[in-house]
């Protein structure tokens, strides 16, 4: 038989929650310091042990996806108007925001495939979302951590 899993209401998954938020998890290649800030929310978004090597591989496309996002999003902002006049004299959503909303789109696919949407973090999924609990509850005491909290090794 397999080994069981432990139960996310456990003292055991407390104890492993606490000692995986001192923990980071580096990326599998340099990212850009944008990147990185990306990057960082994804794999907080989750227990950083159910991060399979693929699934970080997929993070670094997301995180590279949302610097896309970014850069795309700031250039529109510098067009004057979300119309433009073509060559005819008709007016046509300026083509960026078509560029933006695939952006969106494939960003909406990977969140799903990584389960890192919001169903998947905060819904109906109760272990994962007691876990990720206990992970964020971890996180949060070691960040505001004054040198007086034990840690968990």
């Amino acid at each position: 038989m397999g080994k069981r899993k432990i139960r996310s209401d456990s003292t055991d998954a407390k104890r492993l929650a606490s000692q995986a938020a001192q923990k980071t998890l580096d990326p599998p290649e340099k990212l850009t310091k944008a990147e990185m800030r990306y990057w960082n929310s994804i794999i907080n978004s989750r227990a950083l042990d159910s991060w399979s090597d693929i699934d970080k591989e997929r993070a670094i496309k997301l995180a590279k996806l949302y610097v896309e996002i970014a850069d795309y999003e700031k250039e529109l902002a510098t067009q004057a108007r979300r119309w433009v006049k073509t060559g005819t004299g008709t007016m046509k959503i300026h083509p960026l925001h078509y560029v933006i909303e695939d952006l969106y789109k494939r960003e909406i696919q990977m969140c799903r495939s990584l389960q890192i949407h919001s169903r998947a973090t905060n819904g109906e999924s109760r272990d994962q979302v007691k876990t990720n609990q206990l992970y964020q509850e971890a996180r949060n005491a070691i960040n505001d951590d004054d040198g007086l909290i034990a840690r968990v090794h």
